[in-house]
């Protein structure tokens, strides 16, 4: 039984529109599916069972107390190849529940556990957040899909689960698999170009190749609970419909995306009043940039870890003109890695260069 949880800490990247799409579709392959929802909101239960109004029991009860709850009490079973364990409000309540309690981080494993040979795949909904519940979800997946829509902070939240992956592996000899989906791609802007040809970049065999497109479909689908296998024509449809078969080890059956010779969402790129430079590098202690603009002394533009897992960035206050520039990290001089544009000069070698 494979157990794929879905994560990231920003809300509004799609996690829950993936969780119930990606169940469905495995569904209509023929495979029998349970979704987990372990957000608080309820959204995916609501959309897989609109008509339950109320709940007798939730997964909070299976939590708290799996001996006085049954699990099969708790389960709904939407039909014979769908079943769901759902949630609601009173869910957001488990942490402080749970506090101080043995193994608190271990309780959805132990549920799941009891389910090993039931179904052919367990699709678990997490909370937008690196909290008690993400981490039960983690401990109990043996897979992590991320999505990430065509935002700075999603890609963030890579960084944010893969570090708990860590600690949980270095904690609790727990290890699975992270991979990456591009959300909400729309091709007509820059920025989703921009996001997907980094993930291409950063995460070349943790990217998953489909791409999940930009589609109304999708949001009316787990809005108004209809199932996106309602919608066989659209969008929505067949790029879930590809996810589905790549995670089953087919090719996918969405036609390549190609992007856009593009800049790297890393390079250089105007934000305001200024020029926001960023640089990856988890072992670095210290990274500036230095050029033109600031008679390549870079001592006054020290950029920041921002995410405490090695994303340094800056924001540099630049009139529009052409500059050139490199960064130093813990003193060695490098070129950017992430802007192809180069530029021999006699004082400072090959630099980078920008045109704004």
């Amino acid at each position: 039984m494979r157990r794929i949880a879905i994560a990231n800490q920003k809300g509004g990247c799609g996690k829950t529109t993936t969780a119930v799409s990606l169940t469905l579709c495995l569904k209509d392959m023929g495979h029998r599916v349970m979704l987990v929802d372990m957000d608080p909101q309820g959204s995916a239960t609501q959309c897989l069972c609109p008509d339950r109004r109320s709940l007798e029991h939730t997964v909070l009860d299976l939590l708290v107390d799996s001996d006085g709850v049954a699990l099969s009490d708790v389960i709904i079973d939407v039909d014979d190849n769908l079943a769901v364990l759902p949630s609601d409000i009173v869910l957001s309540t488990a942490e402080q529940v749970l506090a101080g309690s043995p193994g608190r981080e271990r309780r959805l494993k132990g549920v799941l556990d009891e389910l090993d040979g039931t179904y052919d795949f367990v699709i678990i909904d997490s909370p937008p957040n690196i909290g008690l519940l993400t981490f039960n979800v983690l401990m109990a997946a043996n897979e992590v899909i991320i999505p990430v829509d065509p935002s700075l902070f999603s890609l963030q939240g890579v960084a944010k689960v893969t570090e708990a992956l860590e600690l949980l592996e270095r904690v609790n000899g727990h290890k699975a698999i992270s991979r990456v989906l591009a959300t909400m791609y729309d091709s007509r802007t820059r920025i989703s170009r921009e996001l997907l040809s980094t993930l291409r970049t950063r995460y070349p065999e943790a990217c998953f190749k489909t791409i999940i497109r930009s589609n109304i479909t999708l949001k009316e689908s787990t809005g108004f609970g209809v199932p996106i296998t309602y919608y066989r024509a659209s969008r929505g449809f067949s790029d879930y419909h590809s996810l589905a078969s790549e995670i089953l080890g087919n090719d996918p059956t969405q036609k390549s995306i190609e992007v856009a010779t593009v800049a790297n969402f890393l390079a250089p790129r105007r934000i305001g009043g200024g020029i926001l430079f960023s640089f990856v590098d988890p072992e670095a202690h210290e990274v500036l940039v230095e050029g033109d603009f600031n008679q390549w002394d870079g001592r006054q533009d020290l950029l920041l870890d921002v995410d405490s897992k090695g994303l340094w960035q800056r924001v540099v206050a630049l009139k529009p003109g052409k500059y050139r520039y490199r960064y130093v990290v813990d003193g060695t001089e490098v070129l950017d890695p992430n802007n192809p544009g180069t530029e021999y000069t006699d004082d400072h070698g090959l630099v980078s260069i920008i045109e704004i």
